[in-house]
Parts: structure tokens; sequence; C-alpha cells
């Protein structure tokens, strides 16, 4: 799930399931129930863009839009994975880049927030440009 303006921008991520939210308008609230609705089956996996935006992979801080991720933990009625990923691109000396993938699971549960989550993807984050400048 991402903004209706981004995915306009990468209409080939409908291809592999990719849908969009309106920010602000009424229909988001349909989206982000569907959201939840999807994350009540422990077999669906659920992408989305917390920050609202794809960015460069320069981004040191990441802020994420209010609204997704809170919805979410506040509405689902089960505990669930979440897992960080952030991909890096090394140029090195090699004729063609590396892509560097890092993944980390988190468990969610009643007592996480958004702001919490935020945080803990800030910190995988810097360990993650930290691993990468060391290659």
């Amino acid at each position: 799930m991402m903004l209706e303006k981004e995915l306009r921008k990468n209409t080939w991520l409908t291809k592999i399931g990719a849908s969009s939210i309106s920010k602000g308008k009424r229909s988001s609230l349909q989206s982000l129930d569907y959201a939840v609705e999807m994350l009540e089956d422990k077999e669906n996996l659920f992408l989305f863009f917390p920050q609202g935006k794809i960015e460069s992979i320069y981004t040191r801080a990441f802020i994420f839009e209010k609204g997704l991720l809170s919805y979410i933990l506040e509405n689902a009625k089960n505990d669930c994975q979440l897992i960080f990923n952030i991909n890096l691109i090394n140029y090195g000396t090699n004729l063609k880049p590396d892509l560097c993938v890092y993944y980390e699971t988190q468990q969610l549960s009643a007592d996480t927030t958004a702001e919490d989550i935020e945080r803990a993807f800030n910190h995988f984050a810097k360990a993650c440009f930290t691993k990468q400048r060391v290659k």
C-alpha cells in the first residue's frame, strides 16, 4: 500500500499487487479497514511504505506518515509480525554494483505504538548504513 500519487509514478507496482491510499479522502478509511482485514489472516503479507513515498537510498532519517500504522495497530485484532527492510547499493570497485538487502523482524503487540516502530526502524536503518560503510 502506498500513496496514490506515488503509485501513479510507479504503475508497474500494480502488477505485483500494490494498491493505493488517497491521503485525506474518505475512501482512505476503506483502504485502512482492508489492511486490517488482511492482517487478520497470519498467512497474508502486507507491504507498505510507512514514510508515504519511495525515498532515496541516501535518506538517513525516516519520518513515518501519520495514520496508516497507528490505525492498523489500534484496530488489529491479533498480534502480528513486522519485517523491516533496507536495500542499499554498493558501487565499490566492481563494474556492476552489489545490492545489499537487510531485514529485521519485529513482534508487534497491543502495547506497540507507531512512534515505537518509527524509532526502532530508524535504529535498524542506522545499523544497516554502518554495516554498509564497513564493506
